[in-house]
């Protein structure tokens, strides 16, 4: 019989690993488990001398390396089983997800979609429902699904996540879209499954981020930023610009007094949020960039803590040089929250954004989303407006 090895890549994450090694013991088709323990602090360490698993301590150098420590350490095997740390699996799920793998031999990868992760343990799933169909999946090629996902062998043959550059610190971001480029490269097929809804612990440091400051981070700092740019450089033929193509809208927020820019950040946020791609995608917002312009001291001393300043200020990662900004170089900047000093405000939109707006309080604000709602009402396919730089006024 075909067995599987489970890998569990954990920071921190005792309370759920508790639940999750249990789980994967009485599962019939798991015969190894591999628990990395990427940096925890929490006792995970002295949690797992005593138990019936392969231990990897390591200091934390991301989420890949980590995931590349315990792929080593399991050695040969005919499936591993991925899973993050703050994932609890679902009973009886790994069968599942075998019979669909042995019976579709050109599918390496068959993962559960990240949308359907569920923060909420009374609605979160606890076994799983039934064999998966084909109306359940669809190719996914964005993300590698190695929060919960089974793969065969064949996928990692010669392949691990990126050690390099900025996938080699500690932080978050991009490792799923990286490895998720190189299977494409590979030739390695991926399928996520829909509507399987897996209980995932919410570390909540998203929305209390919102809270705090009013910026979402999906530039979630530094090392995001510079991940992002790296996949940027080294894997052009699978994405342009931001995560989801170029900007459709850039907001220019001219900043005033601190509490009311901070709110206009927000609002801005919010509303761009509720227009989002059409499903499975519907938890992603049509891209979108906000510029606080002319900052005062005041506003730059608030959000430098915040990490929400680009790493780089208005300067860019090209190659391993860091070099000012240009519209000539601008392919590699990212950001969907950026601070801009320049004179002028024009030149911080992207050349390839289709409308900016500028705003000096919330009425205008107000005013002029209620004006791109009419001028590129939303769709149901999203299909982006033809790419003609114009600038959102009212009369």
């Amino acid at each position: 019989m075909l067995k599987a090895c489970a890998i569990i890549t954990t920071l921190d994450n005792l309370l759920l690993l508790k639940e999750q090694v249990p789980i994967l013991q009485a599962d019939s088709f798991i015969n190894k488990i591999i628990v990395v323990s990427n940096g925890s602090n929490d006792g995970t360490n002295e949690w797992l001398i005593n138990q019936d698993i392969i231990p990897v301590v390591r200091e934390n150098r991301g989420a890949g390396p980590g995931r590349n420590a315990g792929l080593d350490a399991a050695e040969k095997f005919d499936y591993a089983l991925m899973l993050d740390g703050g994932i609890r699996p679902l009973v009886n799920g790994t069968k599942y997800m075998l019979d669909y793998l042995e019976g579709h031999p050109d599918i390496d990868v068959l993962g559960v979609e990240v949308p359907h992760f569920e923060t909420d343990r009374e609605k979160a799933w606890r076994r799983w429902p039934g064999p998966i169909t084909d109306e359940q999946t669809y190719r996914h090629s964005h993300l590698s699904l190695t929060a919960y996902c089974l793969t065969k062998a064949s996928a990692w043959n010669n392949l691990r996540f990126s050690e390099e550059g900025p996938f080699g610190e500690p932080g978050w971001g991009v490792d799923d879209d990286e490895m998720a480029c190189q299977w494409a490269n590979a030739g390695v097929v991926s399928h996520a499954i829909t509507n399987i809804h897996p209980y995932r612990r919410g570390s909540g440091s998203f929305r209390r981020l919102f809270q705090e400051t009013g910026i979402w981070p999906n530039q979630y700092g530094s090392v995001y930023e510079k991940r992002l740019v790296w996949m940027q450089q080294n894997w052009p033929q699978y994405g342009r610009g931001v995560q989801w193509d170029e900007p459709w809208l850039t907001v220019i927020i001219r900043v005033g007094e601190l509490r009311e820019t901070i709110e206009i950040i927000r609002y801005a946020h919010s509303e761009l949020r509720k227009r989002t791609f059409g499903k499975p995608w519907n938890n992603i917002p049509n891209p979108y960039s906000i510029i606080a312009w002319n900052p005062t001291r005041e506003f730059s001393e608030w959000a430098e803590p915040r990490r929400l300043r680009q790493q780089h200020g208005n300067k860019i990662i090209v190659g391993k040089k860091i070099v000012e900004r240009t519209r000539e170089n601008n392919d590699v900047w990212t950001g969907d929250f950026r601070i801009w000093e320049g004179s002028n405000y024009r030149d911080a939109v992207r050349p390839n954004a289709h409308y900016y707006i500028i705003a000096n309080n919330k009425a205008e604000l107000l005013g002029a989303l209620e004006l791109y709602n009419t001028v590129y009402p939303p769709r149901e396919d999203n299909v982006p407006p033809p790419i003609n730089l114009t600038e959102l006024r009212l009369e």
